[in-house]
């Protein structure tokens, strides 16, 4: 079963069933994560971080939030843009506005998409879940991360050279210098080390280029 048919039925299970008419819905996901110039943020980040979420779901206070935050958080993906997760909250806000989801519910998925953006530690657990399994990738065996770097290398191919080592640089100096760079004790345990591995070897590769 390809990527696509594995999530469109896990789709018409768990989030069909919430709105009155989920098909435009599921192609409008579809062809938002399908653009072009997408090579990590794609259906396949999303089934990875759905199949963390089914491997730890036992810690997730309200899995149905953490689910949808998860089917929306890239929703929209442009690399030039610094709004993405905000727009991509607005998109969920937007399609979800009329289904079976409460006021709060809808409220909890908007503010965890926005914690995809990273901008300070996790304020419950059920964000640091979240936010630990949205940057999985960094704690991948070393050739999976080596892709990634070059996937994301492809979704910022319109910057020079010089410009997006300095960029990318300061991006991944920036998880190294968090005291953790997962929130959740099994995470942590699983990938920190890893993480931390990747990440300064991905720094080596960018300052001797």
């Amino acid at each position: 079963m390809t990527t696509g048919s594995a999530l469109h039925q896990r789709w018409r299970t768990a989030v069909a069933p919430l709105l009155p008419d989920p098909e435009p819905t599921w192609q409008q996901l579809v062809n938002h994560y399908s653009e072009p110039h997408r090579h990590y943020h794609t259906l396949d980040h999303v089934a990875a971080c759905l199949g963390w979420l089914d491997h730890y779901r036992h810690l997730a206070a309200d899995p149905l939030s953490l689910e949808l935050a998860l089917w929306a958080h890239d929703v929209i993906y442009d690399p030039r843009a610094s709004d993405n997760e905000a727009r991509s909250a607005d998109w969920f806000a937007q399609h979800f506005a009329d289904c079976t989801l409460t006021d709060q519910q809808r409220a909890r998925v908007h503010v965890l998409i926005l914690a995809t953006i990273h901008p300070h530690p996790p304020t419950d657990p059920d964000m640091a879940l979240l936010q630990d399994i949205d940057l999985s990738i960094l704690g991948a065996d070393a050739e999976l991360y080596d892709r990634y770097e070059g996937w994301i290398r492809q979704e910022y191919e319109f910057v020079p050279e010089e410009a997006f080592r300095k960029g990318r640089s300061a991006v991944l100096q920036s998880f190294l210098d968090q005291d953790v760079i997962y929130h959740t004790t099994e995470l942590r345990e699983r990938l920190e080390v890893s993480a931390r591995d990747n990440l300064g070897r991905a720094l080596g590769k960018l300052s001797d280029g």
